[in-house]
């Protein structure tokens, strides 16, 4: 491959700790600052090692595994419960 390549420059900016931009306000870099703020917020409790060791990756698939699931489950719950009051309400009517 020939030609020159292209050199992305970073955002030039500092987050502080109040989630404040320091340095270039712009709205690319808002939203920059928007999305690290959210993700440190998620990320509280987790420590640096387990998310070099993809846990983020390892709980969205445990999710996505088990949502259907329990989703699944809740409907069951709920239709058993129907049943059982119209059940009830049958014998009650009965008297």
């Amino acid at each position: 491959m020939t030609g020159a390549r292209q050199s992305i420059q970073p955002p030039h900016f500092v987050i502080s700790s109040e989630g404040e931009i320091l340095g270039e306000d712009t709205p690319e870099n808002q939203e920059m600052v928007r999305r690290v703020v959210a993700c440190v917020n998620a990320c509280d409790g987790i420590t640096t090692e387990e998310l070099e060791n993809g846990i983020i990756s390892d709980m969205r698939k445990v999710i996505a595994q088990t949502a259907p699931l329990l989703q699944e489950r809740s409907e069951m719950t709920e239709l058993l419960r129907r049943e059982i009051r119209a059940e009830m309400n049958a014998r009650k009517n009965k008297k």
